[in-house]
């Protein structure tokens, strides 16, 4: 089944012409030469292969007959973070849709049998009990204990908060999806939480189980209609992707409306709902989760046909609107950033669409650890030559990912915090 849906994408696969724009930012963005590379594997491996533009002349040679399935082509389809950089940075100069070639050739590995055995756990953990970590004893919304929050749909509430599933297992995500449910109830927000959540599944879209995510998505979509509620509220930038992003592609996009934590703390504070009285002192730079950023951009539906001039040229008509990364939420952040007293915000060289993945996406921790602390520790140093004392983001896992290399070192590279965190603080709740 996979392997029609790549078919379906030839044309987007023959558009390309080896430039190797994939494995890079756009050159008129760069802004230091050491901090140029846009593609973690390729960044890793050096190897032509591992770049969006060879995964999709792999994809071409799997439709075409030459070449099948066997465990190379999936390790090194898999060794990637699909981070989606490839294809923002393709489309700088052209409309070719890379990201969705390379997951297309990701469900097809699945299919063919040949995915790598670190996710099979996960994934029948989240099929079973609805968490990538497996049965969880505490309820989701223990986190909550004692903050005397509304459970949803036993009460009312225009707003759910969904925290996803990463709290039932990283205390520090938990802490955060705490402390932000406690500004939102300082802010005067109608809110409520979910009594069991669920996750978002988006593990299973990162690792290419088709059938899995839609399952997810379709159950979670379900359990939020259901709910009447006006509005979503996502704490994790990966969850508002899944949600905003993929949902609409695998399964359906919920009928309320889905923001990021960032986008509604960033109109609290417009609106002078939410003061932030207290200076932080500290110099700080902004990492741009790849979900929260360049993957949480709707998709867009096109109906046409794909014709051939002079010989080669393959264009669109009518033509083809396309996403090209720049509409996710990168302002909501940066106003925060700047409405907080004392703060010295710098930004890193690589930002916005064009942002460095952390390299925890893809199910790339349990399957390539190592291209998940390379990726991390790049990211770090860009955070550290900028002269940033600490490093800010928006999403669980980036947290997460540039978190756990640092252990192991003898001395911790740079603090990296939640956005949330620094709200938190900001506001002085008592």
């Amino acid at each position: 089944m996979a392997l029609s849906r790549l078919k379906e994408l030839e044309a987007e696969m023959q558009k390309c012409f080896r430039c190797s724009l994939c494995k890079m930012v756009p050159l008129p963005t760069v802004l230091n030469p050491k901090y140029s590379d846009g593609c973690p594997s390729s960044r890793q491996f050096h190897f032509h292969g591992y770049s969006g533009s060879g995964k999709n002349i792999m994809a071409l040679s799997l439709v075409n007959g030459r070449i099948k399935v066997d465990q190379t082509l999936a390790d090194i389809t898999f060794a990637c973070t699909a981070c989606g950089l490839c294809d923002v940075s393709c489309k700088f100069i052209m409309e070719a849709e890379r990201h969705s070639v390379n997951m297309a050739l990701r469900e097809h590995i699945v299919d063919e049998g040949f995915a790598p055995p670190a996710h099979q756990s996960m994934i029948k953990n989240l099929e079973e009990y609805g968490h990538p970590e497996g049965k969880i004893e505490n309820p989701a919304s223990s986190w909550a204990k004692d903050l005397g929050l509304k459970i949803l749909p036993d009460e009312s509430a225009p707003v759910l908060l969904f925290t996803g599933c990463l709290q039932c297992s990283d205390p520090g995500a938990a802490d955060v999806a705490r402390k932000f449910a406690r500004l939102l109830k300082h802010a005067g927000v109608d809110f409520g939480i979910m009594r069991d959540e669920t996750s978002c599944g988006l593990p299973a879209y990162w690792t290419g189980h088709r059938d899995t995510f839609t399952k997810t998505a379709n159950r979670l979509v379900n359990l939020l209609d259901d709910m009447k509620i006006q509005t979503v509220v996502t704490v994790s930038g990966s969850c508002l992707g899944a949600l905003r992003s993929k949902y609409p592609e695998y399964a359906r996009a919920p009928k309320a409306r889905v923001l990021h934590a960032t986008e509604l703390l960033a109109q609290l504070i417009k609106d002078r709902r939410l003061r932030l009285p207290k200076p932080v002192k500290r110099k700080v730079t902004y990492h741009d989760p790849c979900y929260l950023g360049r993957q949480s951009e709707a998709p867009l539906t096109w109906k046409g046909e794909y014709k051939v001039t002079h010989g080669c040229m393959t264009y669109t008509d009518p033509p083809k609107e396309i996403n090209r990364g720049v509409n996710g939420v990168y302002d909501a952040p940066r106003q925060i950033l700047r409405a907080i007293k004392g703060l010295d915000f710098i930004e890193m060289y690589r930002i916005r669409e064009y942002s460095y993945c952390c390299g925890g996406g893809g199910g790339v921790p349990l399957a390539y650890p190592d291209l998940a602390r390379s990726a991390a520790l790049d990211r770090l140093g860009e955070a550290i030559d900028v002269g940033a004392e600490c490093l800010v983001t928006a999403c669980h896992h980036c947290r997460a990912n540039l978190s756990k290399p640092q252990q192991s070192l003898e001395k911790p590279l740079l603090p990296v915090i939640d956005i949330i965190d620094l709200v938190f603080e900001a506001a002085d709740i008592d």
